[in-house]
């Protein structure tokens, strides 16, 4: 029974990400209001008791990909550790809004400890269900977003419907509150109603656009898995979903769905092909998009003081806290450029590395000033890891993602060497790589479930191809390489 059960509650805790405002245990911190969580630390015990028993019968057999998955993390604890000892002093005696430093470290690590733990779930339940496990309740949860956002949009035109305040109540009893809790001023956003993004199931636009992006690659997907009607409702869905996060209007959702589209169009005419034949001038495009690249980060930072001036002067106090906080972890790191200050330390250190400009947003003034404020934050995932674990946090977290894509791309490429087509899961498994080296530039958090299941699931898949192509694999009855585990699904 156990066994059973644990496919259906991971493709449960998946519908369940996109739900992160739905009030939950505050003793479990940062992921207390992400519903997803409880289904997948049930699927982990559930799987941890089967993983016993099989242990004692002597018939533990580590899933495809785990053994990456391991050393990946081995890797990520390490240079958490030695950050820490390294910041020992200094992390022992931070004291921050009633927090001390060693317990956000601990809380910090966990986060991350949690994600390699869903990356290995994920590694021991997707093989051979890819569709019913992954791609179909990725699915789900993106037609939930397209109703309750419907009824969102029909709200914000005044077409209202009884149940739907009911329903927003309970979906966002996490964060809709009409009095701030720090200085007892008015929630003017949620009284006001004056932010007219859309955020459906989720705790904020930029928190739906997030998971909207990581999610699209795997309804495309779907179209070219299915058959029949149902390749029909993919497709619908898939338009819907689209016109959603245009018209929601997050940034974010909009950035990724950009990337999504990039990445596709490079991978299925260049380098990655279905029938996997690369263009001879593959190289020499790779070489000019990389040039390109680095010639915009060269831009980027040559202009930066200017972006600064235009910002502070600027009408969008959201923009200038998300500056502000941003320079401040430049500050931090160039202070501290090899092993940063320690996982979790940014807000203890906040303070002292602010600009004074920093202070003419309130946002940045109430999450210093008030205990009970939005703790402070970095916005973007790369200046958090360069200020708390320097140099060799913010490489080694590339590092993961770029050799991640190159694995996936290599085993798609051998696999279809054989005289058979590329795997269709290899290519969101790449563009949603892409998708968290993006998302990176604009949220800070690594308690982002789709992070780690895309880690899992790209072990996974060039786990099991090295498999079928070193002949590992018996001859089988069932079809296991071409179409059950690799191809695409019928179900």
């Amino acid at each position: 029974m156990r066994v059973r059960l644990i496919a259906p509650v991971f493709a449960m805790a998946v519908i369940a990400i996109p739900f992160d405002a739905i009030a939950g245990f505050k003793a479990f911190g940062e992921l207390g209001d992400e519903s997803s969580f409880y289904f997948f630390a049930l699927a982990m015990g559930l799987y941890g008791i089967n993983a016993a028993g099989a242990t004692v019968a002597g018939d533990l057999g580590a899933p495809p990909g785990a053994s990456l998955i391991w050393r990946t993390g081995a890797a990520i604890v390490a240079v958490i550790a030695i950050s820490a000892l390294w910041n020992a002093t200094d992390i022992s005696a931070a004291r921050f809004h009633d927090r001390d430093g060693v317990v956000k470290l601990a809380t910090s690590a966990t986060v991350v400890i949690y994600g390699l733990a869903l990356a290995l779930l994920t590694c021991a339940v997707v093989p051979g269900r890819w569709y019913t496990c992954l791609i179909l309740p990725i699915c789900i949860s993106a037609a939930l977003c397209v109703g309750f956002g419907s009824l969102e949009a029909l709200d914000r035109a005044g077409v209202s419907f009884p149940f739907y305040q009911t329903l927003n109540s309970f979906l966002h009893a996490g964060s809709d509150h009409s009095v701030q809790a720090w200085d007892g001023a008015l929630n003017l956003r949620f009284v006001e109603g004056w932010d007219k993004r859309l955020r459906t199931v989720s705790f904020e636009p930029p928190s739906f656009g997030n998971f909207a992006g990581l999610a699209w690659p795997w309804l495309f997907a779907a179209v070219f898995m299915t058959r029949g009607i149902r390749k029909a409702l993919h497709i619908a869905l898939l338009l819907a979903f689209t016109v959603l996060i245009i018209g929601a209007q997050a940034r974010t959702g909009w950035l990724l769905l950009a990337t999504n589209v990039v990445a596709f169009g490079l991978l299925r005419f260049l380098f990655l092909p279905p029938d996997g034949r690369v263009p001879k001038s593959t190289a020499l495009i790779a070489g000019v998009l990389l040039f390109a690249m680095i010639a915009e980060i060269v831009f980027y930072a040559a202009s930066f003081d200017e972006i600064i001036r235009d910002t502070i002067v600027g009408t969008s106090v959201s923009d200038l806290s998300r500056l502000a906080y941003q320079v401040t972890s430049i500050r931090i790191f160039s202070a501290n450029p090899i092993l940063g200050v320690g996982l979790g330390q940014f807000a203890f250190n906040a303070a002292s590395y602010m600009p004074d400009w920093g202070y003419i947003s309130s946002e940045v003034k109430s999450s210093l000033a008030f205990t009970d404020a939005p703790w402070p934050n970095t916005y973007s995932l790369y200046t958090r890891l360069a200020a708390e674990l320097g140099l060799i946090g913010l490489f080694g977290w590339l590092a993961i993602w770029i050799a991640l894509m190159v694995s996936v791309r290599r085993a798609g490429l051998n696999y279809a060497s054989s005289g058979r087509h590329v795997p269709v899961v290899a290519y969101p498994i790449i563009m949603s790589c892409a998708d968290v080296l993006v998302t990176a530039l604009t949220t800070d958090t690594f308690r982002t479930p789709m992070i780690w299941i895309v880690l899992g699931a790209g072990a996974s898949f060039s786990a099991r191809v090295r498999q079928i192509a070193g002949g590992v694999l018996q001859p089988s009855a069932r079809r296991i390489p071409s179409q059950t585990y690799l191809a695409p699904s019928r179900g």
